[in-house]
């Protein structure tokens, strides 16, 4: 378990704006994610705020090789693919993190929920902050917030 909030340096990439990733094609979404193009207009572009705060990032990690097992006991023909289905898991994930990043938000700060949506390369930021975010099939999902304070 991560201690947060985690000081990080932003690593700010236009790819993750832009639709580069976000029309990446992934299990289901053969035209990449289904909030592109919406989704990045939703959201504040990094490059114009990162230089007046300073960067902290609250981690929430779930085991999701746990929960897969359990579902698979379960319910034993499902499939590992339908086991790790995020529909079963990543909204109380997302809840809790979101909750507990708010507890370290004061008056003046900006929550990002979403960094990516904001043009921020989460892999390379946490990288640098010494927390690996697996890309595929992970048995533990780390998810992150940012939290920028005012310098």
């Amino acid at each position: 378990m991560t201690k947060d909030p985690i000081p990080v340096r932003i690593v700010a990439d236009p790819r993750a704006r832009n639709g580069i990733w976000c029309m990446n094609p992934y299990d289901g979404h053969p035209k990449g994610c289904p909030n592109f193009p919406k989704c990045p207009k939703m959201f504040p572009n990094i490059n114009e705020i990162v230089g007046n705060y300073s960067w902290y990032a609250v981690v929430e990690e779930y085991n999701l090789r746990e929960h897969a097992d359990k579902m698979k006991l379960a319910h034993p023909d499902w499939s590992e693919r339908q086991c790790r289905n995020l529909l079963y898991w990543q909204g109380g994930v997302r809840k809790r993190l979101r909750e507990k990043a708010k507890r370290y938000v004061s008056a003046g700060d900006i929550l990002l929920e979403i960094p990516e949506a904001c043009g921020i390369n989460m892999f390379m930021t946490m990288q640098l902050a010494g927390i690996t975010l697996e890309r595929t099939k992970p048995d533990i999902v780390r998810k992150v917030m940012l939290i920028g304070k005012p310098r």
